[in-house]
């Protein structure tokens, strides 16, 4: 047992958590947790210039470590600013504990200095938010916020805490370390169940998301998809559960999806979702994005609130997606035929529909239209850094439709890739992207995202330079907020309003003078060499900023190249 600061106490259960990362700026009601954290060297602070950049690196922490991401903001607007991306984390099940300062005790109720009900802002969007009372229960709630973030379905937690329980000493002692997120099976009789229709299946079909990523079920859906010669399809969250140059990866769903993963889920007859909640994007809810009817879905899913959500469930199975599929792949080993894989016809039809889907899409490489074709810049940008590269997507058709499509730009390592949740906040895997050098900082990272959302969450730039985080951003900029602007095309038939940029400013101009690379591409053949002059400032240590004039009539060019989008809405 010993005595110490409350601020301290705090560092000292975080140490104990197992944190070795933090993301804030400081204030004047948490300068106790900044004090603790002086005297801790073996925890990093990473310095924002806006509390949304903290948050957003927090859940790209948690999206590629599965660990929870720690927060620390001041009072007021400082803990207001992390609501959008608190928002994305509590959507995209992501474990974060966030540390909000707060007025004193003594003036709640008063009027005081920067004062908002701090805890009842966040509750809709954590699954838990409590304003502390003692200072002798800080430790506890630490413990309590490491628990809550990790179990069941992860999410983010947020302690308030006002700043006069900072003051004088607490007892601190032996810390016992919250449990870790505990592995739940499924019932026998429905993995029983879902085994049986599994094998009598003819064309089987795995959709796999979020929720198998964070269980760490990257061996058993390789496994499982080779001892069924089922074709493998991922949701935005879900990319990277199986290398996309395995011969069963055959893309995404909704917007995300090609002509192959189209038709594969229309033809299939019994569907295995993951972790995945076929939300309002991915599937439109109608025929075509949707499991075909009398196909029979076999649906694993940690949250109960999850199950038949979207689509009606015929063998519900509630549980951590690894564990369900360990006690599938026990049922499944000694039943399934075993045959050389290559030689299977219904994997030799993925790897003819992805060869054919190749062959179309590399055509974007020989595409040397002024302004740019955004697809010839993903290709060459996957050509040009190396496979283990880390890749956040951000929002928008350009981005998030196009760069995080399969097979635009491929991701093969398990938790490579930042991606927005259904809450599909601008700005936010922009802000994250340069978390993925903290976490893996010996590989390059990269981020695909449009002139409007990276507009939003320009002080990510001088952060990942002072905290020499270098990430490349490569800004799609049409001159619109792109997406937007294509509704009114098509479904308001050309009547823009409000979506287009009259005044661009020079992002490459901004990104140098906020301590990165900078270079504005406008012609094809600048594509490659400035993507290999980022990578080596990336090398040095330096952030970069590549602004590539494209197209503004990219829909057509992706219809053009890929058939991706429907001629009309």
């Amino acid at each position: 047992m010993k005595t110490l600061r409350p601020g301290h106490a705090i560092v000292e259960a975080l140490r104990a958590e197992g944190t070795d990362v933090v993301f804030g700026l400081p204030g004047g009601h948490i300068l106790g947790i900044y004090d603790g954290l002086y005297d801790a060297p073996d925890i990093r602070h990473v310095l924002v210039r806006h509390e949304h950049t903290a948050a957003a690196m927090a859940a790209g922490y948690a999206q590629l470590t599965g660990k929870p991401g720690v927060v620390l903001v001041t009072a007021g607007p400082g803990a207001t600013n992390l609501v959008t991306a608190v928002a994305e984390a509590y959507v995209g099940a992501l474990p974060m504990v966030i540390f909000a300062g707060r007025a004193t005790t003594a003036t709640a109720h008063r009027g005081a200095a920067q004062e908002v009900p701090t805890d009842r802002v966040f509750a809709p969007i954590t699954k838990s938010a409590v304003r502390a009372d003692r200072s002798d229960h800080l430790v506890d709630l630490t413990r309590q916020a490491f628990a809550i973030a990790r179990s069941g379905k992860p999410g983010p937690v947020l302690i308030d805490i006002p700043r006069d329980l900072f003051e004088g000493e607490i007892e601190f002692p032996d810390y016992v370390p919250a449990l870790t997120r505990q592995p739940v099976g499924g019932a026998a009789a429905l993995i029983e169940r879902a085994a049986a229709e599994l094998l009598a299946a003819e064309r089987p079909l795995i959709v796999a998301g979020g929720g198998a990523v964070a269980s760490g079920a990257f061996g058993e859906v390789r496994e499982l998809a080779e001892l069924l010669r089922a074709p493998v399809l991922t949701s935005m969250s879900g990319r990277g559960i199986l290398p996309d140059d395995h011969v069963l990866a055959a893309g995404g769903l909704g917007a995300h999806r090609n002509v192959l993963s189209k038709r594969l889920l229309a033809e299939a007859d019994v569907l295995l979702g993951l972790g995945t909640r076929f939300e309002e994007m991915e599937t439109n809810w109608r025929p075509g994005y949707v499991p075909a009817p009398g196909a029979r879905y076999i649906q694993v899913d940690l949250d109960g609130a999850e199950i038949g959500r979207s689509i009606p469930a015929h063998t519900p199975i509630l549980g951590d997606v690894r564990t369900v599929l360990g006690q599938l792949l026990e049922v499944l080993r000694p039943r399934a035929a075993v045959g050389p894989l290559a030689a299977d016809p219904r994997v030799l039809e993925v790897i003819e529909g992805v060869a054919e889907i190749d062959a179309v899409t590399d055509k974007a490489l020989a595409d040397d239209r002024v302004p740019l074709s955004p697809l010839r810049v993903i290709r060459e940008a996957r050509l040009a850094f190396p496979r283990e590269t880390t890749v956040a997507v951000d929002v928008g058709c350009l981005a998030e439709h196009i760069a995080g499509a399969f097979p635009f730009f491929r991701v093969y390592e398990p938790r490579s890739f930042i991606a927005p949740s259904s809450f599909y906040g601008m700005g936010f895997a922009t802000s994250a992207a340069p978390v993925a050098k903290i976490v893996y900082p010996d590989r390059p990272a990269l981020c695909f995202c449009g002139d409007g959302s990276f507009q939003m969450v320009l002080p990510v730039l001088p952060a990942a330079a002072e905290n020499r985080l270098p990430v490349t951003w490569c800004v799609l900029d049409d001159q619109a907020l792109g997406s937007i602007r294509d509704l009114q095309e098509f479904r308001m038939h050309g009547r823009y309003l409000a979506t287009s940029f009259e005044f661009q400013p020079d992002f490459a101009a901004i990104g140098a003078a906020c301590g990165c690379y900078g270079e504005t591409v406008t012609s094809p053949d600048q594509i490659g060499p400035a993507l290999r002059r980022a990578l080596a400032a990336n090398t040095a240590g330096q952030p970069a900023v590549l602004a590539f004039r494209v197209a503004p009539d990219r829909m057509e060019q992706s219809r053009e190249h890929f058939n991706l989008y429907p001629a009309a809405r």
